[in-house]
């Protein structure tokens, strides 16, 4: 077996190679998690317009940033806003290269969303019935319309490649097809 010296730089290039070697068979990463949670729960949560699950309800995310949440539940107010998700310290730029590939602890950051649902405003069938009388009315005066105009589509072209013109045998004229009836 061969004999080697054992001098300082050797120690240190061995001790240098184990602790590369350990980095990259213990990897570190960091687990993003996010619940939403809603006073009552079994409200419809949305996250950048994608349903989630109903609350309470935890995910998983890529990236941090200003998030569009959205919850939605019979009987009470649908609730939209806009949240800032900051990284921890451990996750910005450059430090999150060494705590995601080279520190061999998984690092978890979680986030906790709670969100207060107010009722919605109920609408006696009286009040309800006297805004349809309402729009009627409008509607005949022809303040307001009750359904959006109907656009014509326009009249296809179409080509017939031999028609004699004027512009010589053998050339496509475009040719005006009537109009379908839409009502």
């Amino acid at each position: 077996m061969p004999q080697f010296p054992r001098n300082n730089r050797t120690k240190r290039l061995v001790s240098t190679i184990i602790t590369i070697l350990f980095c990259t068979v213990l990897p570190g990463c960091i687990r993003k998690r996010m619940t939403v949670r809603s006073n009552p729960p079994g409200a419809m949560a949305y996250i950048d317009k994608q349903p989630i699950g109903l609350t309470p309800v935890s995910t998983s995310f890529t990236y941090y940033g200003t998030r569009n949440f959205e919850l939605v539940r019979d009987g009470y107010r649908p609730e939209r806003f806009l949240r800032k998700i900051s990284p921890p310290w451990y996750a910005i730029p450059p430090l999150d290269f060494f705590t995601e590939t080279l520190w061999p602890f998984e690092q978890r950051d979680e986030r906790i969303i709670d969100v207060q649902l107010s009722p919605a405003p109920v609408v006696s069938a009286e009040a309800l019935i006297e805004g349809g009388e309402q729009m009627r009315l409008q509607s005949t005066q022809g303040i307001a319309s009750s359904a959006p105009p109907t656009r014509t589509p326009p009249a296809p072209i179409i080509t017939q490649p031999t028609v004699p013109n004027a512009f010589g045998p053998g050339t496509n004229v475009p040719i005006l097809a009537p109009a379908p009836n839409l009502q």
